[in-house]
């Protein structure tokens, strides 16, 4: 029996590495296993974790409390005492013990407990007892109070609406900022791209050089250019890679995914290009330009931004910062009425009742040892002085009420001058896109036909690199204007929930 209990041993000690193993290797593989994600999965994982959403949530669930605060102070109050007191030294129990020792000493002094009979001897008990137990219930009900406590109840009912304005308001901007990170994530791939191309291509012209050279027809000239030309290219794809990984630590941090998590976009930032209105290989019979046709705007483009702005609501009036403004000047309003009704009288009912004992041991026996004591009242009480306290807190309760008077003016002259901004922003990146779409096509045929000269040995390394150049200059400003006019649409989209732009919205957070 020994010998197989040691085998089993033995058995498990060897296979645990190997168990060990696997499940590392299990859990390196799900981690290595690429998230695929959507933009709209993107949202949706969003809007679950994002912090500035928890905060506004927070705040909401904080207005709520000081809603049920102020309702509070309109409702009865009703508190209640339990009290049990131990007197040391008691001044009554001295009296009467003095006043015992003098009729008990036969010195002629009548005897004034058998004289007032038992109910002298009873209040005597309550007052020289040495325990007094106390169970209280008190109940107040304010009946007027100069509408302090109305306007109290509706300030903190403006400050909840306010608050849930601000979660609308933080939603939209979470999702125009996972929106942002997006694509920006997808412009960083495309850009990568460009630059991986970009090398390959300058390796490809040097390798020619080469071997042009190794043949005698090209000079140490050109082959000293041609590598410098590959060589230049290096740090953009650097940079490129760096920007890359950047973008990608943003979006994981904006869904709360591990920095580790390996993810796969699904979606793209290209789509298809407008019809244009005059086709690109129109005859020219002049060489006269009309300035009015060169920088007039494509009709289909104003048509389609047109369509966009009136499918949503770019108002100025239904913003989130003004509708909190509004209800700032709200909350400011009646809070001044507040600190003025503290100049009226307040009224207040008020009872207390009591069961009152006095033990001569610690704790009272039965409930026959408890006697009452009950009392109803009504209170009044009026300021006559309160050495300024009272103008002092009027006085700044109205300058609150200008400040936000003048924060409701800010954010009316910001939400216009955002639209506008908005706006422009998006015709600006139609226009773009739609002109880097046949901008991008020439530039790659315009390329093919140098390399095919170069290789032919009609053009010149000269002319190939900057063919090269304007290649990829067109293909960076293509994917930058996708991914521009997808993050104007989004923020057109959002715009009624978002909160002002403080200043004005970059292009695109990439260098070329």
């Amino acid at each position: 029996m020994g010998i197989q209990l040691s085998r089993l041993a033995l058995c498990a000690l060897v296979s645990l590495p190997v168990v060990l193993h696997a499940q590392q290797t299990g859990t390196t593989t799900n981690a290595a296993v690429p998230m695929a994600l959507s933009l709209d999965e993107a949202l949706r994982l969003a809007a679950g974790s994002s912090e500035s959403i928890t905060l506004a949530r927070a705040g909401e669930q904080r207005a709520r409390g000081q809603v049920a605060q102020a309702r509070a102070a309109m409702l009865p109050q009703i508190g209640s005492t339990l009290n049990w007191q131990k007197q040391l030294e008691n001044q009554f129990a001295a009296i009467s013990k003095r006043a015992s020792n003098g009729s008990s000493s036969g010195t002629g002094t009548k005897d004034t407990t058998s004289s007032t009979g038992g109910a002298a001897s009873s209040i005597t008990r309550i007052f020289a007892s040495e325990y007094n137990f106390n169970l209280g219930l008190t109940a107040s009900q304010p009946l007027f109070n100069g509408g302090r406590v109305a306007a109290g109840i509706k300030a903190a009912r403006a400050g909840r609406e306010s608050a849930e304005i601000g979660i609308t308001s933080a939603q939209a901007q979470v999702m125009l900022d996972v929106t942002q990170a997006y694509y920006d994530a997808l412009l960083s791939d495309r850009l990568l791209t460009i630059a991986d191309s970009t090398i390959v291509q300058a390796e490809r012209t040097l390798r020619q050089v080469q071997l042009t050279r190794s043949v005698g027809s090209a000079s140490e000239f050109e082959l000293i250019r041609a590598r410098v030309t590959r060589d230049n290219q290096r740090p953009g794809w650097l940079q490129a890679r760096t920007t890359r990984d950047l973008a990608y630590v943003r979006l994981r941090q904006l869904l709360n995914l591990a920095d580790d998590r390996a993810v796969t976009l699904s979606d793209s930032i290209a789509e298809s290009a407008l019809p244009t209105a005059a086709a690109p290989d129109a005859p020219v019979t002049s060489v006269n330009v009309a300035a009015a046709t060169v920088l007039m705007l494509d009709p289909a483009v104003q048509a389609r931004v047109a369509r966009t702005l009136a499918a949503f609501d770019t108002g100025s009036a239904r913003r989130a910062p003004v509708r909190q403004a509004l209800k700032g000047i709200e909350v400011a309003q009646l809070q001044l009425k507040a600190v003025r009704a503290q100049r009226l009288p307040s009224i207040a009912a008020t009872s207390s009742y009591q069961r009152l004992a006095y033990p001569t041991n610690i704790l009272p026996k039965s409930l026959g040892d408890f006697f009452p004591n009950w009392s109803v009242g009504i209170g009044l009480s009026f300021p006559l002085f309160g050495g300024g306290r009272l103008e002092g807190e009027i006085l700044a309760a109205q300058a609150s009420v200008i400040e936000a008077q003048q924060r409701l003016k800010l954010a009316q002259e910001g939400a216009a001058l955002d639209a506008r901004a908005t706006s422009a922003k998006l015709m600006e990146a139609e226009a773009a896109w739609q002109a880097s779409v046949g901008t991008a096509e020439q530039a790659q045929r315009a390329y093919e036909i140098a390399e095919v000269r170069f290789r032919e040995g009609i053009s010149t390394q000269l002319e190939l690199s900057e063919t090269r150049v304007q290649l990829q200059q067109a293909l960076a400003n293509r994917a930058r204007a996708a991914r521009d006019l997808q993050v104007a649409r989004k923020r057109i989209e959002l715009l009624r929930d978002l909160p002002l732009s403080s200043g004005p919205t970059p292009s695109t957070g990439f260098n070329s």
